[in-house]
């Protein structure tokens, strides 16, 4: 998958590099559009990293976003248009506990532990979620897990 925001990334359909950012945006929501949904929110909260990916891989994403982030992907859990719209939502949103919990030592949710370890469990096991968000709940999961959490 090309990242629509990183221009050394992205399809360039045209031989002088004319494609624009819209368009990026629009091939990689035909590609996955479930996770061009969650793509979307990650833009809108922070443009800088620009992707789902990047927001809850980055160990520097400030706590604020995650929260924010969180709250819209857990808005389109309920609001999605499609159902893998809806349930990336959810996955997303967990994955949002999962970073502020891993990079920040806060929680975000309101999940006991044995409950989150439920929803990151089954995200992990999710192939519609990127693989790298995969690794950082799993790396989460890890943390919650031990003793010294």
């Amino acid at each position: 998958m090309t990242n629509p925001v990183d221009p050394t990334t992205r399809p360039e359909p045209f031989q002088d590099g004319s494609l624009r950012d819209t368009l990026a945006w629009v091939l990689h929501s035909l590609d996955q559009p479930a996770v061009a949904s969650g793509d979307w929110i990650a833009y809108e909260v922070d443009a800088k990293r620009g992707t789902a990916v990047a927001l809850l891989t980055d160990p520097t994403t400030p706590l604020a976003r995650l929260r924010r982030a969180r709250i819209l992907w857990a808005a389109l859990r309920s609001e999605g248009e499609r159902a893998e719209d809806r349930s990336m939502g959810s996955r997303l949103a967990i994955a949002a506990a999962a970073a502020a919990y891993l990079f920040h030592g806060e929680r975000i949710s309101n999940h006991d532990d044995s409950a989150l370890l439920t929803a990151l469990r089954s995200a992990v096991a999710d192939d519609a979620v990127p693989p790298e968000v995969r690794i950082m709940m799993q790396m989460a999961e890890r943390k919650l897990s031990s003793p010294i959490g």
